[in-house]
């Protein structure tokens, strides 16, 4: 009987030892019976984390205060946490890409001494801290929330930034603002899809290619005006035709004997348009017989007629000129 008694209380103090353990350091959950040991736990002297590889919900029972953080970051698998008596985190509180996340449930909530950050987590549709009161870092809540309920809040000393779905309202958070709650500035947007990292970097990817595609396109129809440009310029740099041109005057007259004009007539004939060619010979060409010929008369000097002397058999002292009348 008594070694009966001496085994219970030896298995009592191992499990009152290994208790006291889980509360004075920092804890990593990986299942609920993980989370079971710190229901003698009124504060943690440390840190709690969810590990990645976490299923399903986790309840956190009988825990106050958490000393250090509450961190939960790339856990896929967890749907749910609950931590219904947790009243202050001296840490921050970082629930992020959170894949299956759906609900959250931190009712007694009042003081985080840090930051909160929630993001990433799409299948989180209401997010609500009742007793909420101070955050004392930056407040970053970024989702597609159809709600957020923050009714007891007071104070936010760092920058708060809420992002929620289309449907999310933010006149009650517009009204904190009002009473000068967010101390450092504040945002709150609806029309959030609630995309994942992933999803973000395709789409962040995706415009990339356009705006390269688009430089392509401008590149190519800036060089193709290029091209034209230059073959302008070839085209009016060619030389022109050796062969020459005709310039046709306005009208044209056939050749008229020299001998037949007079002074006066020549003075009076008007000036034919200059060109840069001699003119074609209209008509038949005229032959001169050696009989007829006149100096052109300038219009300054008088016309003088000469006459050809025969050198036939006459005296050697007298020679007549031929024509004379």
């Amino acid at each position: 009987m008594i070694v009966i008694y001496l085994l219970v209380i030896a298995s009592a103090w191992r499990r009152t030892a290994a208790d006291s353990n889980a509360c004075s350091s920092s804890v990593t959950i990986s299942s609920q019976s993980d989370a079971n040991t710190l229901r003698s736990c009124d504060t943690v002297h440390g840190s709690i984390t969810i590990s990645s590889s976490v299923s399903g919900a986790i309840t956190i029972n009988n825990v106050e205060q958490i000393q250090g953080a509450l961190i939960a970051e790339g856990a896929s698998g967890l749907t749910g946490l609950f931590t219904p008596d947790l009243d202050s985190v001296r840490g921050s509180i970082t629930l992020r890409n959170l894949n299956s996340l759906a609900t959250i449930t931190m009712g007694g909530l009042s003081q985080v001494s840090s930051s909160i950050i929630i993001t990433g987590n799409p299948k989180l549709k209401t997010l609500g801290f009742q007793d909420l009161e101070q955050v004392d870092g930056q407040l970053r809540l970024a989702g597609s929330f159809d709600s957020v309920s923050l009714p007891s809040l007071d104070q936010v000393k760092g920058q708060a930034t809420i992002m929620g779905s289309r449907s999310m309202s933010c006149a009650a958070l517009d009204s904190l603002n009002s009473d000068r709650v967010f101390r450092n500035g504040y945002t709150c947007s609806s029309g959030s899809s609630g995309l994942g990292p992933g999803a973000k970097g395709g789409i962040a990817a995706g415009v990339i290619v356009v705006v390269l595609l688009i430089v392509l396109v401008f590149w190519f129809v800036l060089r193709r005006r290029r091209q034209r440009r230059k073959a302008k310029g070839a085209q009016s740099t060619i030389p022109p035709s050796s062969t020459p041109s005709t310039v046709v005057a306005h009208y044209e007259k056939a050749p008229i004997s020299q001998g037949s004009i007079s002074p006066q007539e020549e003075s009076s004939r008007p000036e034919e348009p200059p060109t840069l060619l001699p003119r074609k010979p209209v008509g038949s060409a005229i032959l001169l017989d050696g009989r007829s010929v006149h100096e052109a008369a300038n219009g300054l000097t008088p016309v003088q007629e000469y006459h050809e002397l025969d050198a036939g058999p006459v005296s050697s002292s007298h020679q007549r000129p031929i024509h004379a009348d």
